[in-house]
């Protein structure tokens, strides 16, 4: 059965979110707070620290300002530097400001372009909190290609990546079959094994170089490799 509908995740799929994080992590290593490690190492336990916090938020254990703030603090913790909630407040405002100025992956308006013009069903799919999302989304003007009725948002559905509910929900509100939609995500577990235990297709967007990817899936680098694909069937 052919694709009809194709999606996409938000962050550090159609836009990179280490590129900004290190600029939060350059003005506070030279101004607020040192830690001796490099960016790389510090971004990958950030993540870590804030996925386990953003499920606190998602439980609603926690607000959402708690469980940012909490995630800087425990990240700086774990690299053995205790700082004030005044300095989390600091890496935060850093992160907003430089939130505002995201672009686009190298790729995404060239296949946004060639999707619409192929009358492809498109839409948005990603985790988070739905004020942030929705900022970035309006950032990169996602609107152009894909109206705000198609932004599914976790805050917003009661239920996150990658529960089979909330893909079986948008295809429900989307109202096609399983296999005629395809998601196109950079996290393993949360879209790609997400989608697929809905019946979902998938395109693994490797960007963070994963190694021994256990599932079977189109894997790519580059959006560029997307819009071959698709030109070539």
């Amino acid at each position: 059965m052919s694709i009809k509908a194709i999606g996409f995740d938000l962050d550090d799929t159609l836009y990179s979110r280490k590129d900004f994080y290190k600029r939060v992590f350059d003005i506070m290593q030279a101004s607020v707070v040192k830690v001796e490690v490099s960016f790389d190492t510090f971004f990958k336990s950030f993540q870590i620290f804030s996925d386990n916090e953003y499920e606190k938020f998602i439980q609603r254990s926690k607000q959402r300002e708690e469980y940012k703030n909490d995630r800087v603090i425990e990240t700086y913790k774990h690299f053995g530097k205790i700082i004030s909630l005044n300095e989390a407040i600091i890496f935060n405002s850093l992160y907003l400001y430089f939130r505002d100025t995201i672009i686009y992956r190298n790729g995404v308006e060239n296949l946004l372009d060639f999707f619409s013009k192929e009358n492809y069903e498109l839409f948005i799919l990603t985790n988070g909190p739905s004020g942030d999302q929705r900022r970035k989304l309006e950032q990169l003007k996602v609107e152009r290609y894909i109206p705000k009725e198609k932004w599914f948002i976790s805050d917003e559905m009661n239920s996150t990546k990658p529960n089979r509910e909330i893909f079986q929900a948008v295809e429900n509100s989307l109202g096609y079959k399983g296999e005629e939609v395809l998601y196109i995500g950079d996290d393993l577990e949360n879209d790609i094994i997400g989608a697929q235990n809905s019946n979902w297709k998938s395109i693994y967007l490797n960007v963070h170089e994963s190694n021994n990817i256990p599932i079977e899936t189109k894997i790519v680098k580059e959006f560029e490799e997307i819009l071959e694909f698709f030109q070539e069937k």
